[in-house]
């Protein structure tokens, strides 16, 4: 289920990279309805396929990502977006991916890293950037990741794999909507930067409000 900051990274690989049909999207589930994730109105009068481990909106197909039914090189597109989270084997996962990947083929995924743990109905894992890396060179001929946020521990990551031919990718500058979400992140317009959070002022004094006067209590009884 991709959400605004996914999906417009998606948009942007499109414009640079070929897709493939037919396209599969693992993860397809829409389990929020006031978000926008489906993203078969990106891929209209394509061969799209949606799946996911449970039956629901959104869904074609059911399939577990640690045990896929389609053949060997049968899927053009692979997109799993914000899914590998929620898969309690993440590498075995993107095995199957490149299984399932056709020579020519193209492979997306993003999940994150600085986020709170939201069940889908369960959430097992967060992934660095390096561990998108290493589990897509298991299977992928050329392999590119990039992120969101912040360097040391990223709010987003991202990743793309392609079979049998060379990506032409090289850094975040080549996605538009991740450059400006980026800057808007750095920049913090009308937000307190706290280490790698971003806080509106008013929400913040609000969390620390409490914490100030409990360790101003604390304070008055080691000085009696």
């Amino acid at each position: 289920m991709a959400n605004p900051l996914t999906r417009n990274f998606l948009q942007d690989l499109m414009a640079l990279e070929d897709f493939p049909d037919p396209v599969v999207e693992f993860g397809s589930m829409q389990v929020e309805d006031e978000q926008e994730g489906d993203l078969r109105s990106l891929f209209a009068g394509r061969d799209f396929v949606g799946t996911d481990f449970r039956e629901g909106p959104g869904v074609d197909r059911v399939e577990d990502l640690r045990g896929l039914t389609f053949g060997d090189g049968e899927v053009g597109t692979a997109i799993c977006l914000d899914t590998l989270e929620h898969c309690a084997d993440p590498p075995m996962a993107c095995r199957e991916l490149a299984r399932v990947t056709a020579d020519g083929g193209i492979c997306v995924i993003s999940s994150v890293m600085l986020f709170g743990i939201h069940g889908y109905p369960n959430d097992y894992f967060r992934f660095t950037p390096e561990g998108f890396r290493t589990m897509l060179e298991q299977g992928f001929d050329d392999v590119f990741v990039t992120w969101f946020g912040h360097d040391g521990i990223p709010t987003w990551v991202f990743g793309v794999g392609v079979k049998g031919r060379k990506l032409g990718l090289s850094d975040r500058s080549q996605f538009p909507s991740l450059v400006e979400e980026q800057r808007k992140y750095d920049e913090a317009p009308g937000e307190l930067r706290v280490g790698v959070m971003r806080h509106k002022p008013l929400e913040l004094l609000r969390d620390v409000a409490p914490e100030l006067v409990r360790l101003g209590r604390e304070r008055v009884r080691k000085l009696r």
